[in-house]
């Protein structure tokens, strides 16, 4: 087995208690651990993988909540940095449909400095995940963010890129978000993109153009998520769409964090993981696994409480 490291940030999400209402109503919140690449890396820990995650929280006791998050996920924190700046912080409110509403106070999670890259070679590391969700926001993270992405590749590790566009962030600078992407997308292996994010960069609203622009401008394989329809997973040689398990959703937080990290999980079983993700006929059986972690993740509240009760790959 090969070790996977994530890299971005980690924080707390306060949920709401109250159901069906907004961040207005709400009454009480429940602390939750949040943050994509976060989130992806305690999946494939608690799956039984290799992870190390790359990111910094306060030295505060959210800082230490979540420090004990990822060894209880059994994430190992050899390059979690202790900052001097607030944990950062979401508050979370989740409507009728298990759509999130959020306000966000931004701290410790953009105090990340590039390390030598020889440290990971150390630990057997040879997958490197990014999930950008703040990685593209200005300061520490994302100059460490491009700095990483670009040696990576020159030293040939298998890169995995999902974007996590959020609203909040990008809504009133959608191009700048795109132009962020764009390296991404032209260096990563395998790029998981919600369908939102797949139509947002393409800026196309049918599924046939969106599959032409990626396959015309970038040479990963790509798997978008499609909601309670699945995924749909294509290259330049193929497509394919896999239906997901019908669940009673709850919460969809981290459902997309837990598809990318089941997927990352059964790729750090192989040696070959560029193999595995050019193949139609393997990737069908990874892609129907991560559909059933991610549905198991929208059966509870937050992105996750399901994996201690119910694991499903």
């Amino acid at each position: 087995m090969i070790s996977v490291l994530c890299i971005g940030e980690m924080l707390i999400d306060f949920m709401g208690s109250k159901k069906d209402s907004n961040l207005a109503e709400q009454e009480s919140f429940i602390m939750k651990p949040g943050g994509a690449p976060a989130n992806v890396a305690c999946v494939i820990g608690e799956l039984g993988g290799s992870c190390y995650f790359y990111g910094s929280v306060g030295r505060d006791g959210f800082g230490d909540f979540l420090e004990k998050t990822l060894k209880d996920y059994n994430v190992k924190t050899k390059w979690l940095k202790k900052s001097n700046i607030p944990t950062t912080l979401a508050f979370v409110s989740v409507d009728s449909q298990g759509e999130r509403d959020f306000v966000f106070y931004r701290g410790a999670d953009g105090d990340v400095s590039m390390t030598s890259i020889e440290n990971f070679q150390e630990e057997n590391i040879k997958i490197v995940h990014f999930g950008a969700a703040t990685g593209f926001l200005e300061g520490n993270l994302k100059n460490t963010y491009i700095q990483l992405l670009n040696t990576a590749k020159k030293e040939g590790y298998f890169m995995s890129f999902d974007p996590n566009y959020r609203d909040a962030f990008w809504s009133e600078k959608p191009e700048v978000f795109r132009k962020s992407c764009d390296e991404f997308l032209r260096l990563a292996d395998i790029i998981k993109l919600s369908e939102e994010e797949a139509f947002l960069i393409s800026k196309v609203n049918n599924e046939k153009d969106m599959i032409s622009y990626f396959r015309n401008n970038y040479k990963a394989t790509f798997a978008v998520t499609i909601g309670s329809r699945g995924a749909l997973v294509f290259n330049k040689e193929w497509k394919m769409t896999i239906p997901a398990p019908k669940v009673k959703v709850v919460d969809t937080t981290g459902a997309g964090d837990g598809f990318i990290g089941a997927l990352l999980y059964e790729l750090s079983n192989t040696e070959k993981p560029y193999s595995i993700v050019a193949s139609r006929t393997e990737m069908k059986k990874y892609i129907e696994r991560a559909n059933r972690v991610a549905s198991n993740i929208c059966t509870e509240l937050g992105a996750l409480s399901a994996l201690k009760t119910e694991i499903d790959i």
